[in-house]
């Protein structure tokens, strides 16, 4: 049996798996954000430790039940629980495997506690600026994880659509070989709920994807430049007739034209015109990425990876398999 622990900013999921079934799963929404505002991690530290006991018991597993105990995200960063320093891209599976940190925090286990290093583009101890510079704690190892569920063996970029959406190039040999990030979908939580279009928006999303006002507010980007499209929201509101979905669809063109820019030109992604992307997750914004992109690019191959669950959980199992702490 394995426990994996995956902390992000607002929420930490820990799991119980055997093998590669997940059997258990305690949610909490408690993140690094809670260490941030507290000054401490106490918060965070206590949640993960009930929710490792809730499962033990629910399970009825003793401490000699478990084979490893793996943890992946920003539970390493300085907010989390061991801070572990970014390994610097190109980062291969070995070197994942090699710096492992682990220790044994005692509220949470006897046994040590396998932390995953994330990773960054450049050597921030010899910045000159932070041009090319971007870094991830998490999402390393849910490309690790599409790479092994999808066999990956060419160059590729894993798109993360997300609050936070990550995209990350990884070669041949899956090795890392950078990543970028962009604020995607906290760009449509905040114009969607707190600014003049929220009245247009219904303050709400949308879970029917209208391709045309999609490519519309696409082109309007790319046309007039992110401002003047966002107000086309509200002219389209007041003055086109358009519905809700057609309204939210044409706010994630205008929003995702950045992605899309994003991708296409960051030199660590490395993407060309026959560059195959892979996208991670389910939902409107992983659609809508995944059309435009096949819109925009139709030599490159849109991949999107629905089938794979647990994807933090997966990821760092799979590096902890290369290091031989579980078979």
């Amino acid at each position: 049996m394995i426990i994996t622990i995956d902390t992000g900013t607002t929420n930490t999921r820990v799991a119980l798996f055997d093998g590669k079934r997940r059997v258990d799963l305690v949610k909490a929404s408690v993140g690094v954000r809670n260490t941030s505002i507290d000054g401490h991690n106490q918060l965070l530290l206590n949640t993960i430790a009930e929710a490792v006991s809730e499962i033990k018991l629910r399970q009825k597993l003793n401490e000699e039940d478990i084979d490893a105990i793996v943890a992946a995200g920003m539970i390493t960063s300085n907010l989390g629980l061991l801070e572990v320093p970014h390994l610097i891209a190109p980062v291969s599976l070995d070197d994942f495997a090699n710096n492992i940190h682990s220790a044994v925090i005692p509220e949470i286990s006897s046994q040590p506690i396998h932390f995953i290093p994330g990773v960054k583009n450049v050597d921030t101890d010899n910045l000159a600026s932070i041009e090319g510079l971007d870094i991830m704690r998490g999402e390393e190892v849910e490309a690790l994880a599409i790479a092994d569920a999808y066999h990956i063996r060419h160059n590729a970029i894993i798109a993360l659509p997300g609050s936070h959406s990550k995209f990350v190039a990884m070669d041949a040999n899956q090795s890392i070989l950078g990543c970028c990030t962009t604020l995607a979908g906290e760009l449509n939580a905040i114009i969607t709920g707190h600014t003049i279009l929220t009245s247009s928006l219904e303050n709400r999303y949308t879970d029917t994807l209208c391709q045309a006002s999609l490519v519309a507010g696409y082109d309007e980007a790319e046309r007039y430049g992110f401002g003047k499209a966002l107000f086309s929201v509200r002219l389209n509101e007041q003055f086109g007739g358009k519905q809700h979905h057609q309204l939210a669809s044409f706010l994630l063109g205008i929003i995702l034209h950045s992605d899309i820019k994003a991708i296409t030109a960051t030199p660590h992604l490395h993407f060309t015109p026959e560059t195959p992307v892979y996208i991670g997750g389910k939902g409107i914004l992983c659609d809508a990425t995944a059309s435009l992109l096949a819109r925009n690019f139709p030599g490159n191959d849109v991949i999107q990876c629905e089938n794979v669950d647990d994807l933090s959980a997966m990821g760092a199992m799979y590096v902890a398999r290369k290091a031989k702490l579980i078979s």
